[in-house]
């Protein structure tokens, strides 16, 4: 019994006629016909009685209807479950990010993703650089997104934007500061500096030594975040990458850009060779737009 026959079986068990069955198809009356008349010639026996214009299930049919009406039930669930890979209206996305990335950044392009797919959920993990290539290299998570990941050999990496460090000052200091300060600057006050051993640190360590500044911290920290907090409770002075620096109370820091610019990469994250679906593609290019208004968030205070 072929599929279209299953069909043309369960329309006509569940109206009584033809030509309501085609109707419920979308067919032609004829073409109904047919395809009953095929599939009971496959069968080799009847499956209604035509009695009075109706056509009445046999006993073989009443037999056949319960599986078939399980089929039916089926295929529709698999048409569902097809229509929304093809729509990414529902799912479930795993996401593994670098903690500064999960203050504005990701928070920001979850809600504005789900407004148009309600039916998606997320499960959002922190990660350090290490643990971060680890879940994705294990595929416990769908996308990982980091700053500046070296070249791995079990890893695609793909550019999500180029962001910047910002220096980050008591609000008090907001008058007295010029629009951009010089990394020399953060030598004669109290500095929170931010670890080298991952990339994030790395980059702002080789730009200190390439323009000659030597800072040595009052506070040395592994996050960006936590060195935000100390700046807003008074503690000194910092510099931060841009999605911390976004995410400030701006009564309590105020944010500058930086002479020379430290620049640094958002990357996403797959396994070698591995094919991101479509709902985890649709979410990458929400990061990417979110992105792009974060890094405007800036410009008023810092332009």
């Amino acid at each position: 019994m072929q599929l279209r026959h299953l069909e043309i079986f369960h329309a006509v068990m569940l109206t009584g006629t033809i030509t309501a069955a085609a109707k419920l198809l979308n067919i032609s009356q004829p073409a109904a016909t047919r395809l009953l008349l095929r599939a009971e010639d496959q069968l080799r026996y009847k499956l209604f009685d035509r009695v009075r214009g109706r056509l009445l299930p046999t006993r073989e049919a009443q037999v056949l209807q319960a599986e078939s009406e399980k089929l039916i039930a089926g295929l529709e669930n698999l048409r569902r479950l097809a229509r929304n890979l093809g729509t990414a209206s529902s799912g479930h996305l795993r996401i593994a990010a670098a903690p500064a990335l999960c203050l504005e950044l990701v928070p920001l392009a979850i809600t504005r993703f789900r407004q148009k797919h309600q039916d998606v959920t997320f499960e959002v993990e922190t990660r350090q650089y290490a643990d971060l290539v680890r879940t994705v290299l294990t595929q416990e998570v769908d996308i990982g997104i980091g700053f500046d990941i070296p070249a791995h050999p079990g890893l695609d990496l793909t550019p999500l934007a180029q962001g910047h460090f910002f220096g980050a000052f008591p609000a008090a200091q907001h008058k007295s500061l010029p629009k951009v300060v010089k990394l020399s600057h953060f030598a004669n006050q109290p500095f929170i500096g931010l670890r080298s051993d991952d990339p994030l640190g790395s980059v702002f360590s080789a730009t200190l030594n390439l323009a000659g500044v030597q800072l040595d911290p009052i506070v040395e920290v592994k996050t960006n975040q936590v060195a935000l907090s100390l700046v807003e409770k008074g503690a000194g002075v910092a510099i931060v990458d841009q999605y911390t620096a976004a995410a400030r109370d701006p009564a309590r820091v105020c944010i500058r850009r930086l002479a020379p610019s430290i620049p640094f990469t958002v990357q996403l994250m797959r396994p070698k060779n591995g094919l991101p679906g479509l709902l985890a593609r649709q979410f990458c290019a929400m990061l990417e737009k979110t992105e792009k208004s974060i890094a405007t968030m800036l410009m008023p205070e810092t332009a």
